[in-house]
């Protein structure tokens, strides 16, 4: 059949119509997932992937600038639910590797079910492929997809690709899978061109799973790493990585996703009783006018129409400070009322709207933490330093240990003791402390805490300092702050703390007592003794401080751990977040339990203390009922 030159000219046309079209589809991502990827969508319908949503768009972006400009594509994507970030990642290197030679694509996920997830999606992306841009497959099998001549015979001609993707957990039923081999099997010198790390804040052992994957992936243009999770409380690795990639340390890009960027998080979208919750013109006008006095505090009239409308402070600190408008806030109520149980914490935690929102929200808190936050936000500057003994030849041995004729506060930037407030005359303290075995783990700290004005004043923390040199530098501190009572934590490594104290002959130490069954009476033990019961009891005492804001919370440290402290199901407990501290926090808690223990009526002032004096070397029994005549026995015998 002759072909005539119409038709030959219309052949032509439509051979480079297709070449053009795919030379765009191999070089324009965007292109490629519009014109032939299909997902499927909430509604369990096959539909084509469509344009890019905004915050599908942001990360994209930047993947396609790492590109253009040959660097290595790093980012860690921060999410709130539901913004199909898995599913662009997974776009992208399922691009790589149905139109590159030997790409190998690796995606890690936290469970075994989210891994049946994600490689059907892979597989709904294959099956409905157009001809033009499908290319060979031999086997889909172990969630693996290799892309090679599945016929053996001519294999060696037309060899195929050679890519591959393969989908694995990061553990697998209950098993730990991580290290270098990891729950892929990726071996030290195996190559991974793309890797997708998802929902790593889940992952078990995040850190030594993520580097044995991570050190498969060379620097080198092309190659992409995406780690993205929703939050899993603070601390951790993904936590970890989170702030190093925000504060510049490592070379990631990071990328947070609030829920009000997502374009179907609108009163428009909110279903079968959305009318309800439409803004009526005069509503929206009357909001409007309302942001306009948020943002310019210039029209006073302004204020009664935010009254009006109900705005929250939360509401007005979204329209403020993260220019959320009306659409987005009528969204937000129906979301906490209909899928959130009317309670906006379960907002915060699928929903959140800043990183630190995120992280904070999903950690199940043991305080808190909206209350801890007012705290933070009035948390002053402290000064560094250290407290010296002005005698050139004090010693500290247990047999000629005398009290200092006088210490002094050297200020020093590498000091381990951070001040508020520096003594006051007649004011009384109280020192709690959590010591540690001096190893670099767990840090020794103590708190001074002024019982005169319920405020903390003070705290010293080293992960170095071993447990006699704490109960001296408790000692110095006490002495510093008008003789102040000491509360050293008698469990473990602060055993020797207190022994160390006791020996001293410090005369201010608090005493616990404690029922001796076999004696059938109670006897007096030195120091705070910690066990399921105290513990509960001084958790409780700090969350009704912090609660109704009965005592003054000046120091960060303290605030911080309290953030990371979180109610544990597994140890049935509140305790710190993975790679975070609870030491201040503890010696904070100790200090403000027995504050409301001992008596008021001890005071020495400053003023009053001698020269030049020796302790005694045994230790008197203060305990929680000691009277002020009592108290001023000892105290004579001390001075």
């Amino acid at each position: 059949m002759r072909h005539t030159k119409g038709s030959m000219r219309q052949e032509d046309s439509f051979k480079n119509e297709m070449e053009s079209h795919l030379a765009r589809c191999l070089v324009d991502r965007r292109y490629w997932m519009a014109a032939h990827l299909k997902v499927v969508s909430e509604q369990s319908r096959l539909v084509p992937f469509g344009r890019l949503f905004p915050t599908q768009a942001k990360i994209q972006d930047i993947i396609d600038s790492d590109r253009e400009e040959g660097r290595p594509s790093r980012l860690i994507v921060l999410k709130s639910r539901r913004h199909r970030i898995s599913t662009l990642i997974a776009a992208n290197i399922f691009h790589a590797c149905t139109f590159y030679e030997n790409k190998r694509g690796y995606i890690v996920a936290h469970d075994v079910d989210t891994t049946d997830t994600l490689f059907k999606m892979h597989k709904t992306f294959y099956d409905n492929l157009d001809e033009m841009v499908r290319p060979m497959k031999r086997f889909s099998n172990r969630k693996e997809m290799l892309f090679e001549n599945p016929d053996a015979a001519t294999r060696s001609v037309h060899p195929g690709l050679g890519s591959s993707i393969t989908v694995r957990a990061a553990s697998s039923g209950g098993k730990r899978v991580s290290g270098s081999q990891g729950a892929a099997g990726v071996g030290r010198g195996d190559r991974i061109d793309l890797l997708h790390g998802s929902e790593v804040a889940f992952w078990p052992r995040g850190e030594e799973t993520f580097r044995g994957f991570a050190q498969a992936v060379p620097d080198e243009p092309d190659t992409l790493v995406v780690i993205e999770s929703t939050a899993n409380g603070q601390g951790g690795f993904f936590y970890e990585t989170w702030w190093q990639a925000v504060h510049g340390e490592i070379d990631y890009t990071p990328v947070f996703i609030p829920w009000f960027e997502h374009p179907q998080y609108r009163s428009s979208f909110v279903g079968r009783n959305r009318d309800e919750w439409l803004p009526t013109s005069d509503e929206f006008k009357r909001f409007e006018d309302f942001k306009g006095f948020i943002l310019t505090g210039q029209d006073s009239k302004a204020a009664r129409v935010g009254a009006t409308l109900a705005i929250d402070d939360e509401e007005e600190r979204l329209v403020r400070n993260l220019g959320v408008d009306w659409d987005c806030l009528k969204w937000r109520r129906w979301c906490i009322r209909a899928r959130c149980g009317g309670k906006v914490e379960v907002f915060h935690v699928e929903y959140p709207s800043t990183p630190e929102e995120a992280f904070i929200a999903s950690g199940r808190p043991r305080f808190n933490n909206e209350k801890v936050r007012v705290f933070i936000d009035k948390a002053r500057d402290v000064d560094t330093g250290s407290l010296v003994p002005t005698e050139t030849d004090h010693d500290w041995q247990r047999e000629s240990w005398r009290a200092p004729e006088g210490l002094q506060w050297n200020p020093d930037r590498k000091g381990w003791i951070n001040v508020i407030e520096q003594p006051k005359e007649d004011h009384q303290y109280v020192i709690g402390a959590d010591a540690s075995h001096g190893v670099g783990q767990d840090s020794a700290a103590f708190v001074v805490f002024d019982r005169t004005d319920r405020r903390f004043v003070a705290y010293g923390k080293d992960p170095w300092l071993k447990p006699d040199k704490l109960a001296r530098q408790m000692i110095y501190a006490a002495w510093h702050y008008n003789n102040a009572w000491l509360a050293p934590e008698y469990n473990g490594p602060g055993m020797l703390t207190t022994q160390a104290i006791v020996d001293s002959g410090y005369p201010k130490l608090y005493y616990t007592q404690r029922y001796n069954t076999l004696q059938q009476q109670y006897t007096d033990h030195p120091g705070f003794h910690t066990d399921n019961r105290t513990r509960d009891m001084i958790i409780d005492r700090f969350d009704v401080a912090i609660e109704n804001e009965s005592v003054d919370i000046p120091i960060k440290a303290i605030l911080d751990e309290c953030l990371t402290f979180v109610l544990d199901d597994k140890k049935n407990r509140a305790d710190h977040l993975a790679g975070c501290h609870d030491d201040v926090l503890f010696a904070a808690m100790i200090a403000l339990f027995v504050h409301n223990q001992v008596s008021t009526d001890d005071v020495v002032r400053k003023k009053e203390r001698p020269k030049r004096t020796g302790w005694s070397r045994t230790p008197p029994k203060i305990v929680e009922d000691l009277d002020k005549k009592e108290t001023e026995e000892q105290l004579n015998l001390w001075l």
